[in-house]
C-alpha cells in the first residue's frame, strides 16, 4: 500500500517490517530510500524508539523506552533531541529545572507519596524495594554498587560484572550523595534547621495553648473527642446503672429457670 505527500513527488510504503544485520528492526513507513513517516525502531539492546521519522532519523514527536521501564518523551529535529521529559520506571517524572523531589523539607520517596508513609521503625531507606545490602566501604548508586578501591560500579546480582567505570567527577558525586555501607557520626548539621530558623515555618497555624487555660484541660483544645457537660455525664451514669440492673435481673431469672 502506498500514499503520496502534498506535493505528489514521493511515495511512502506503509507498515513494512525490516530486520537489519545489526540485530535491530524497524516496523513502519518508508519512502524510496529510508525510514520516513511513522515507525517503531528496536535496537539490539531492546531500547525502543517510536514516533515520527524522516530520512532514517527521528524528526518530530517521539518516545524512547528502556527495558527496565524508563521512558523519554521528546521532540527531535533531524535526529537531535530539542525537548525532553524523562519518566522513571515507577512513574516519577523528572524535571531538569526546579526539581524538588526528595529534597528538604519533603524527603519522601515516590513510593511514600503514592502509598503513604510507613510507621516508625519501618520507614523506607530506598525507593526501590527490597533495600539493597551494601558491602562495607562501598556505595549504592541506584544502578549498582560502587567500590572506591577499584573505581567500578558492579551489578547487584553479580559483583564480578562491571557496569560502569565512573569519571573522577562522577566518583566524587557518588561519594558525596549516595547511600553508603557504613555509619559514622555526622555532628551538628546547621542546614537541618534552616527551615525553622528562616522564618518560613508558619507557627500561627500550629495548635497552641493559651496561658490562661487551666493545666488539667488544655489537652481538650487539641483533640476531637466528644465533650459532655456535667449534666450529660450524670445522665449517662444513670443510664448505665439502669442497664446493669436490667442485666442482673435477666441473669438471675435465667438461673431460676435452670433450677
Amino acid at each position: 500500500m502506498t500514499m503520496e505527500n502534498d506535493d505528489g513527488k514521493a511515495e511512502i510504503e506503509m507498515l513494512r517490517e525490516t530486520r537489519f544485520i545489526t540485530g535491530s528492526k524497524y516496523e513502519g513507513t518508508w519512502d524510496a530510500i529510508d525510514m520516513t513517516g511513522i515507525g517503531r525502531y528496536v535496537t539490539p539492546y531492546k531500547v525502543v524508539l517510536e514516533g515520527e521519522f524522516r530520512n532514517g532519523m527521528l524528526h518530530g514527536h517521539g518516545s524512547m523506552y528502556w527495558p527496565r521501564g524508563q521512558r523519554m518523551d521528546g521532540v527531535w529535529i533531524r535526529g537531535r533531541m530539542v525537548q525532553r521529559r524523562y519518566t522513571f520506571a515507577d512513574g516519577l517524572a523528572y524535571r531538569e529545572n526546579g526539581w524538588d523531589y526528595c529534597v528538604y523539607p519533603d524527603r519522601r520517596f515516590y513510593k511514600c507519596m503514592v502509598n503513604g508513609l510507613k510507621p516508625a521503625g519501618e520507614v523506607l531507606k530506598t525507593n526501590d524495594q527490597p533495600t539493597k545490602i551494601i558491602p562495607p566501604f562501598c556505595y549504592d548508586t541506584g544502578a549498582g554498587i560502587f567500590d572506591p578501591d577499584s573505581n567500578c560500579v558492579t551489578s547487584y546480582r553479580n559483583c564480578k560484572k562491571i557496569l560502569q567505570i565512573p569519571t573522577a567527577t562522577e566518583s566524587a558525586w557518588i561519594k558525596k550523595n549516595c547511600r553508603k555501607g557504613w555509619s559514622e557520626p555526622t555532628g551538628h548539621q546547621e542546614w537541618l534547621r534552616e527551615y525553622w530558623q528562616s522564618g518560613a515555618a508558619d507557627f500561627a497555624t500550629l495548635p497552641h495553648v493559651s496561658q490562661d487555660d487551666e493545666a488539667e484541660n488544655w489537652w481538650q483544645r487539641l483533640t476531637k473527642f466528644a465533650r459532655y457537660s456535667l449534666a450529660d455525664k450524670h445522665d449517662m451514669m444513670d443510664k448505665a446503672q439502669l442497664c446493669l440492673k436490667e442485666r442482673l435481673k435477666n441473669y438471675r431469672r435465667n438461673i431460676d429457670i435452670k433450677d
